[in-house]
């Protein structure tokens, strides 16, 4: 089950985004993000969230995130499905994203979803032995397809 997510959710939210990155964001960073952008989560309780900003015509994911216990079930994917349909209801065209160049599963899961890399950020994330690359990807939505 797909939902809107609410400011009872930030906890829960920091739970699973410090079991999925190498710097987690706490409570009082999701509650900031669900205040102001979109963000939907999946399951009660919450198994897996996506959070994205959108300006105009464009839109980014600042982040996506799934329970390791509950990977590999198709929650980021049915997450960035409804994103990606509400965000072409609101006149987005095109959908951003950075990931760090070590994060293979993230690569391999984004460019299974048609983002396009664009850029490469160089050591734009702060790791324990040093610095990892950023990668920068572009999606065209279905929203370049409407006739006025």
């Amino acid at each position: 089950m797909i939902r809107a997510l609410n400011t009872t959710d930030a906890e829960r939210m920091a739970e699973i985004h410090a079991q999925s990155f190498h710097k987690g964001w706490d409570d009082a960073d999701m509650w900031a993000h669900i205040q102001k952008d979109l963000c939907f989560g999946f399951g009660r309780p919450l198994q897996g969230f996506i959070i994205i900003s959108a300006a105009a015509d464009q839109a980014e994911i600042l982040t996506i995130a799934t329970d390791p216990a509950e990977r590999r079930r198709g929650i980021a994917r049915s997450l960035l499905e409804i994103a990606e349909t509400e965000l072409v209801d609101n006149g987005v065209d095109t959908l951003f994203l950075e990931v760090a160049e070590d994060n293979k599963a993230a690569i391999s899961f984004y460019q299974g979803v048609a983002f396009e890399p664009i850029g490469r950020r160089p050591g734009y994330y702060k790791r324990e032995l040093g610095r990892v690359a950023a990668i920068t990807y572009r999606k065209r939505l279905a929203a370049n397809d409407r006739v006025g």
